[in-house]
């Protein structure tokens, strides 16, 4: 302290500055402190610490999502078993309506409506994409049945229906490859199963397949063939062979005893070598290059699969007539003559949707209207992948049963 006349100026000591702002902190408390102290500041996230509570979220997310996949994926598998639970209830009406008789394979796939009360959804899986099975102006479903079901007799634990990506399943006269192309695990790698006394199971395809060696003979008695005759699951004769069947008659109208073959193509002359550039191929007695007339008609059946999941444009040429039927609708039909038009293509008005995973019904129907003519019938295949017409593979083609 100093003195200038009457004047003085007081002059604190840093030391005193100190000790007094100390006393005026602690009258406070330590949570309003750093209101008090306008230059302290929160310390923020490091960039490390912001990775892990992003990883960590993320983690969580993943999490959840698997849980609600898995949820979800049990509960289509439910409401699957419920399906054929349905159809299995209506299946044991159908019985009781008709005095115990038992309905046959296309009845348990497109005539138990009534019994059903008309749910024709139960025939599809919730597991399938509505839009990659339905065909237009066709009836569909996600499963598949025992081809000779109307011969089991009080067979409780033979199989009725279960997931499939065809409509029959056959459990002999075929192989290990086209059973597992058959049939459809959708629930996490098993089938659900309709037996014949009316209970839903799970099975895995190896447990049902009746071609694994050394155990498919007792597979086969066990889950599929009827203890009574009467019925034959083989295909035709063709065993497991690609294509379709082929049969042709000297009538007009398809009519009489028919003589049958496996053919791998729809892309077939039947008339002189010269004009078409291939031997003379018709499996008629007395059928020959110089004299056709033995062969009036024919008929190729099977099953056919699309190379995807799309829409699928048919395209005809013959000589004379030819209809090509999918599912039982009718997709195209030609009847022309002369040199000019036999050799023309005629495509389809209008696309039909085939899925890559489930055969459905097809066949085309050929008839000659001369006499001698050099007559053929060819079918082709585009698709909006694919737009170029092709010959269709022997691959996705399946025999029918005769």
């Amino acid at each position: 302290m100093t003195r200038t006349g009457l004047a003085c100026t007081i002059t604190k000591s840093p030391v005193v500055e100190s000790l007094s702002d100390a006393v005026i902190l602690d009258k406070f408390p330590k949570r309003n402190r750093r209101a008090m102290n306008p230059t302290s500041h929160r310390r923020a996230f490091t960039l490390i610490e912001l990775l892990i509570v992003i990883a960590v979220i993320g983690i969580l997310i993943g999490i959840l999502s698997s849980a609600l996949l898995q949820a979800k994926a049990s509960s289509q598998t439910a409401s699957c078993a419920n399906n054929l639970r349905q159809i299995g209830i209506a299946f044991h009406r159908y019985q009781q309506a008709f005095a115990g008789k038992v309905p046959d394979a296309a009845t348990v796939l497109t005539g138990l409506g009534s019994y059903l009360d008309l749910q024709s959804s139960v025939y599809l899986c919730p597991t399938v994409q509505k839009s990659t099975v339905v065909l237009d102006n066709s009836f569909y479903n996600s499963y598949g049945v025992n081809p000779c079901v109307h011969r089991l007799l009080a067979e409780s634990a033979k199989v009725v229906a279960l997931d499939a990506n065809a409509d029959l399943i056959d459990y002999e006269g075929s192989d290990s490859t086209f059973f597992e192309l058959d049939v459809a695990p959708r629930h996490f790698g098993v089938m659900n199963v309709l037996f014949f006394d009316g209970h839903v199971d799970r099975h895995a395809p190896d447990e049902l397949n009746p071609y694994t060696p050394g155990s498919g003979p007792q597979v086969l008695l066990a889950y599929w063939k009827p203890e009574l005759s009467g019925c034959d699951c083989r295909t035709n004769g063709f065993g497991s062979g690609k294509g379709l069947l082929g049969e042709y008659y000297t009538t007009d109208q398809w009519t009489g005893t028919p003589v049958s073959r496996l053919d791998p193509t729809i892309y077939l002359p039947f008339g002189n070598p010269p004009f078409y550039g291939v031997p003379y191929d018709v499996p008629l007695p007395g059928a020959t290059a110089a004299n056709a007339a033995p062969l009036k008609t024919a008929k190729f059946r099977g099953f056919i699969l699309g190379l995807t999941s799309e829409s699928y444009t048919f395209h005809v040429c013959c000589d004379n007539e030819a209809w090509v039927y999918v599912n039982g609708s009718l997709v195209v039909s030609r009847s022309t003559g002369g040199a000019g038009g036999v050799q023309q293509w005629q495509a389809a008005d209008t696309p039909i949707n085939l899925s890559n995973d489930r055969w459905v019904d097809f066949e085309v129907r050929w008839r000659e209207e001369g006499v001698g003519s050099p007559s053929h019938i060819m079918v082709q295949w585009s698709c909006p992948s694919s737009p170029t017409p092709t010959k269709i593979p022997s691959s996705q083609l399946r025999p029918a049963r005769k």
